[in-house]
């Protein structure tokens, strides 16, 4: 860019700062070596680091050319921080409240813009305001703070994890559940301005050809009113020291508080870690698992195609033919098939038609009907196909997959996970994950954890007494039912008491729990049966229903629901007209506190191994880098020559639960217990299997 160029766009930034559409505080643009010292001595003369980054797409290790972010290549168009002089905050001189009044600088630095004077030089000046962002020791802020750390991690090797204070979007969805956490839907709403969303940047590489100054515009107002969205926050938490709760509300308000504190903000930094890292991939495995999934597939195809005659229809998916439910051939199929006697109308869909879910087609698979049998494997092979191929899209250049995993996007506090969604690797497919050279995995189980937090929450004394024993809660139910002693309970009924035990454990009906024991379990049972198993839950489990009732009564008088730290889930619907909606509502009322605080457990205790807990006695376990969480399990990388003494260690902090719960408020009665393991691949226990003796360490 030419001299008389950069005088141009120097002079519309100053024209733009000036005339801005939304309130924002003051700009300044970054364009040389001079600003960029200024920069620098702003970050170590603030309070906390606000920035965000506007990119070419989603996927930091994009390619040109690659399967991810349409084929564009990941860069970094432009950097946006927002800084409060440490020196005014702490005199009070900024007023989130209002516009009026002094307001924190943001510095806008263009990076990999083609306007931008820094285009040749982008991603060494990123590293420089990364690594000065580490050396200032100043809290670092943002709404899905976890992108923007990954972004810097992918492009310059500097790594802000540690440097993670707040994120907006999970203080959102702690302070209000049912409230969008967008950024401009929560700063419309909260502080009486219009929304920004000047133009599209969703489509890859849009953020290098919209105009720069209006881009940086955009930016600017995104950290600015991140920036006040965290004080407000703050403030409504009770965190900023100005005030103490008065009545019940805030008390509650400053429970959150200690919520984010001690539990949401450190899985965000723990997490972040997590997807820096990434996940080995083995691609020769994964080649040869496609293989044997697509042989499986054609053969599906030919049994189907020699029941009636018809071939599945051509599917969109590349080499793929689609058994689709709502597609034409399915329903000629079904049709054939019930005229035949293969498979019979067992169960409806609200709106009256036909339902071939895989709970309904499993049961008839069980009766020996072909084409049940050819429906599900085709359905079975097409799925894992899609999981495998998207695996090998999402890789980086190093064999590496860096899933997303999205907190403040589950009510109940849970986690949920994407590109891919790791929840859903089954356990056959777990081995496609291998550990770096030198290293092993272990793999962290808590056991029975739903039931022990509901046990401590409903203060079933039986089911208490039951896990401070030590006793097998399947098999005490499993005896009840069958009428025998514990000893003689055969594995097939203490698998029905296992669905009974966790299916009954939120208040389902007899009939709900026949349909969830044979999907869940794969265990048939009549509705005599299951309405068995219904009463000996609650009769073995007294306490449970009058928890159930209790916990339901409470959730209609305040329209909400705690968890034991005190995460809150508000419950609107309970008051629905609906009565889907109302009665969802009932089972949230019990399942969100369990399930949340569960999660929370989980969470912590993965935190305190990565040392990113505040507050805890122990620093991190050394050598041990979490790679995965999945439900109620923690899966770690540790080098191969230390993996007994950091696994005895890791499964001591997931047990010691109320260590990390005292600064909460809380502790429990009823042990938590997790299952160690350790292999050569996710999954593979060939090293340590969880009854197997602890190592001696």
């Amino acid at each position: 860019m030419s001299i008389m160029d950069l005088e141009k766009v120097v002079n519309r930034a100053r024209k733009a700062a000036q005339g801005s559409h939304t309130p924002c505080g003051p700009i300044t643009w970054v364009w040389g070596k001079e600003d960029l010292k200024a920069l620098v001595k702003a970050i170590h003369e603030s309070s906390e680091i606000v920035m965000d980054l506007e990119t070419t797409g989603l996927d930091e290790y994009a390619e040109a050319g690659g399967d991810t972010n349409g084929g564009y290549p990941a860069r970094i168009v432009l950097a946006s921080l927002t800084l409060p002089s440490a020196e005014r905050a702490a005199a009070g001189a900024y007023n989130w409240r209002t516009f009026g009044g002094e307001q924190p600088t943001t510095y806008l630095v263009p990076l990999s813009h083609p306007a931008s004077p820094l285009l040749g030089s982008w991603r060494k000046v990123m590293a420089i305001i990364g690594r000065e962002i580490n050396r200032s020791g100043k809290p670092f802020v943002n709404a899905n703070i976890k992108f923007d750390a990954r972004w810097v991690f992918a492009q310059t090797g500097v790594d802000l994890s540690d440097r993670i204070e707040w994120d907006t979007t999970v203080s959102s969805q702690l302070v209000d559940t049912e409230a969008r956490t967008r950024l401009k839907i929560r700063a419309a709403r909260d502080f009486g301005i219009e929304e920004w969303d000047d133009f599209d940047l969703g489509t890859p590489g849009a953020a290098e050809r919209v105009d720069l100054i209006q881009l940086g515009e955009y930016a600017a107002r995104d950290t600015y009113y991140t920036w006040k969205i965290e004080q407000e926050h703050r403030d409504q938490m009770f965190l900023t020291g100005d005030e103490e709760p008065f009545d019940s509300d805030d008390i509650q308000m400053a429970r959150l508080g200690k919520v984010a504190t001690y539990v949401a903000m450190p899985t965000v930094r723990t997490l972040t870690k997590v997807e820096q890292r990434g996940f080995l991939l083995d691609v020769d495995w994964v080649h040869a698992k496609i293989e044997e999934m697509d042989a499986l597939r054609l053969k599906a195809c030919e049994d189907i195609l020699g029941l009636y005659g018809t071939a599945p229809a051509p599917a969109p998916a590349k080499d793929g033919v689609t058994t689709a439910a709502t597609s034409k051939w399915f329903r000629g199929f079904v049709a054939q098939a019930i005229e035949a006697g293969d498979l019979r109308v067992t169960a409806r869909t609200d709106s009256g038609n036909a339902q071939w879910n895989k709970a309904v087609l499993t049961a008839q698979q069980r009766q020996g009907s072909p084409a049940a049998d050819a429906l599900l494997r085709h359905r079975d092979a097409t799925k894992t196909l899609e999981f495998l191929r998207s695996w090998l899209a999402l890789r980086d250049p190093n064999n590496v997959i860096h899933a997303t995993y999205n907190v403040g996007f589950v009510k109940t506090g849970r986690l949920s996970s994407s590109n891919p969604n790791v929840q859903q690797i089954s356990a056959r497919l777990k081995p496609a994950f291998i550990p770096r050279p030198g290293h092993v995995l272990l793999d962290l189980d808590y056991s029975q954890v739903e039931l022990r937090v509901a046990a401590f929450i409903s203060r079933s004394q039986p089911m208490i007494e039951a896990f401070q024993r030590g006793d097998d809660l399947h098999r005490l139910l499993a005896a009840k039912i069958a009428g025998k002693a514990p000893e003689d309970v055969t594995s097939l009924e203490r698998k029905r008491a296992k669905a009974g035990n966790f299916g009954l454990l939120y208040g389902m009906s007899p009939g709900g729990f026949q349909s969830y024991a044979a999907t869940a379990y794969d265990v048939s049972l009549t509705l005599a049966e299951a309405q068995a198993v219904h009463s000996a839950f609650f009769e073995m489990w007294d306490g449970m229903r009058q928890w159930h009732e209790k916990a339901k009564r409470r959730a209609y008088e305040r329209g909400y629901v705690t968890s034991p730290i005190g995460r809150t889930q508000w419950l609107s619907d309970l008051y629905s007209k609906s009565s889907f909606k109302a009665s969802h509502a009932e089972r949230n009322a019990l399942n969100s506190p369990v399930q949340g605080f569960g999660s929370d457990l989980m969470q912590m205790a993965a935190a305190s191994i990565m040392g990113t807990l505040p507050g805890y006695p122990l620093p991190k376990v050394e050598g041990a880098h979490v790679v995965a969480t999945v439900h109620d399990e923690i899966c770690i990388e540790v080098p191969e020559d230390r993996w007994q003494e950091i696994l005895v260690e890791c499964k001591r902090r997931m047990e010691d639960v109320n260590t990390f719960l005292r600064p909460l408020d809380c502790q429990m009665d009823v042990p938590i217990v997790a299952g160690p393991s350790a292999g050569t691949r996710w999954g593979v226990h060939d090293l340590h299997d969880e009854d197997d003796p602890l190592p001696a360490v």
